[in-house]
């Protein structure tokens, strides 16, 4: 009579062990070629335009650690190409042309999916009196946060188009 009943209970325990698995939504997450800066998205963020701020270089190589390796591409293909000088010469990191005297980076702890591959978050900048928001898009490549993109979302936009890549794509 023993038999009878583990012969139920041991497979039904089989599939309920099998329904608390929780398999990650992309199992692969790239690689990296550069250094990159340790932290969450948010902080990885945050010391990025901290760094901008503090540096105040046009500079792109000295990035190199925040930038995903797509964007560090662009923007050397982009530093070629003449059409990019003004942007280029500004912040193309910011909807404004003059740099930001400081920046606050939106917490990422309310995003429920720790798979993410990539995560737009909200920056306020502030330069004196004017307060403006942009979204920097961190991905996620190897076991770094880096940044991809910036939507320009500040009002009196200096850049050609609504982003820091179509802005210097020239499709």
């Amino acid at each position: 009579m023993r038999y009878p009943i583990l012969a139920i209970v041991v497979p039904c325990a089989l599939a309920l062990s099998a329904c608390t698995t929780v398999t990650p939504a992309f199992k692969d997450i790239g690689t990296r070629s550069g250094p990159c800066v340790e932290g969450g998205p948010d902080s990885v963020a945050q010391k990025f335009y901290d760094f901008r701020i503090q540096n105040r270089s046009s500079d792109f190589t000295a990035l190199r650690p925040y930038l995903s390796d797509d964007l560090t591409k662009m923007l050397a293909d982009a530093g070629r190409d003449n059409r990019n000088t003004a942007l280029l010469q500004s912040d193309p990191f910011s909807s404004r042309t003059t740099l930001p005297q400081s920046a606050v980076v939106a917490s990422a702890s309310t995003i429920p999916n720790t798979d993410a591959r990539n995560i737009p978050l909200r920056v306020t900048l502030t330069q004196g009196d004017q307060t403006w928001q942009d979204e920097v898009l961190m991905i996620r490549e190897g076991q770094c946060w880096a940044v991809d993109d910036v939507r320009y979302l500040g009002g009196s936009v200096h850049a050609p188009a609504g982003s820091l890549r179509q802005s210097i794509e020239h499709r």
